[in-house]
């Protein structure tokens, strides 16, 4: 039996990993639920539901009041001594994913965070992995192709939230010599590849709520000529590679991109969605300017709380390379599905589910 320390709850990753965890025989002996105080009753409802959804037992997840941006991360000094003499796998999910966040509050959450986070890792003494949950985005406004083994550059970000990702990976990539450390850099997390579930229509998302407002109007124009790669990927597959690479030795001391290793053009996703919402493809292209000034116009930001920051993304040139992902992926079922094949699904789940 192991012993996990979760940060990032009552988080929908969170939620979904220790689902999944729960599905593997004999795996678990009990589950620290870190979160913070002001979340006790949001904490409260989801582990209702993980009992309720799952085989865990009331006294194999525990919820746990905790602060990552203090240096003693659980604020009961009983419990903090509990959790790092007994914890065999931390996964440290939590952080402020917002693009448009303030540096000041990137730097407490992303890096004093993981920096805290990592020290209480390294006082475990049964520690059999460190998973840390950073970003495909570090590589900031890097261009062409991005290695998993690469972290250090010297480029630009397109917002705080990619700086302090990348300054918060860095303080867990100086430790890979002397911790049992796996490093995830998920793309854009979009819905499950069977049922298109997620929890909130956000990020990307918002694409399809700007065709959903305009569609008295459609057929649409497409937005700008570049057909950039868009990365894309389904929180199942992120989940269940999450886990696998955990707890298995090829994981050990790598850092993996799951991305989509043949993502579609930004173009070739807007027409698919355009398509599975209209029947039919978008008509015209307006430039990426023009659209831009239309965002800040219709206040468009402020009306689906959408960050202006986004719009760099679908602008950006980046390949990111998933060598080293499948190679140790290979052997398993586990595989990026491609977009086209589940992307109906998540259109579909966005039209039954959104806000009238």
């Amino acid at each position: 039996m192991n012993h996990y320390a979760f940060t990032g709850f009552p988080g929908f990753l969170a939620g979904k990993m220790i689902t999944h965890l729960a599905s593997l025989p004999n795996q678990i002996g009990t589950i620290y639920a870190l979160h913070l105080p002001t979340e006790r009753s949001g904490a409260f409802a989801l582990k209702q539901e993980l009992l309720e959804a799952t085989s865990l037992r009331d006294d194999q997840l525990v919820l746990v009041e905790a602060d990552i941006t203090l240096p003693e991360v659980v604020l009961d000094p009983i419990m903090r001594s509990v959790i790092e003499r007994e914890v065999n796998y931390v996964f440290h999910l939590a952080a402020a994913y917002d693009l448009s966040i303030p540096y000041d509050v990137g730097y407490r959450i992303n890096l004093l965070g993981t920096k805290h986070i990592t020290s209480l890792a390294k006082r475990a003494p049964y520690l059999k992995r460190y998973v840390y949950f950073s970003t495909a985005y570090v590589s900031g406004r890097r261009q062409g192709t991005v290695y998993e083994n690469e972290l250090w550059h010297r480029v630009r970000f397109k917002n705080h939230y990619e700086a302090t990702k990348y300054e918060a990976e860095a303080i867990v990539s100086r430790e890979l010599g002397s911790m049992p450390v796996t490093i995830i850099r998920p793309g854009i997390v979009i819905g499950h590849s069977e049922t298109g579930e997620t929890k909130k229509f956000d990020g990307v998302y918002f694409v399809l709520k700007l065709m959903d407002q305009l569609r008295q109007g459609a057929p649409l124009p497409y937005i700008g000529r570049q057909n950039i790669e868009v990365n894309l990927v389904p929180y199942d597959y992120v989940v269940e590679a999450t886990a696998y690479l955990a707890h298995a030795p090829v994981g050990l001391k790598r850092t993996f991109h799951l991305t989509d290793p043949f993502p579609h053009g930004a173009r070739e996703v807007y027409r698919m969605i355009h398509e599975e919402m209209f029947g039919r493809p978008p008509r015209g292209t307006i430039p990426h300017a023009i659209a831009e000034t239309g965002f800040s116009a219709l206040h468009l930001s402020e009306r689906y709380g959408v960050p202006r920051e986004l719009l760099a993304y679908f602008k950006h040139q980046v390949h990111f390379d998933t060598t080293q992902t499948l190679r140790a992926l290979s052997g398993t079922e586990i595989v990026c599905p491609d977009l086209k094949d589940y992307l109906p699904k998540v259109v579909a789940y966005y039209e039954t589910h959104k806000k009238p």
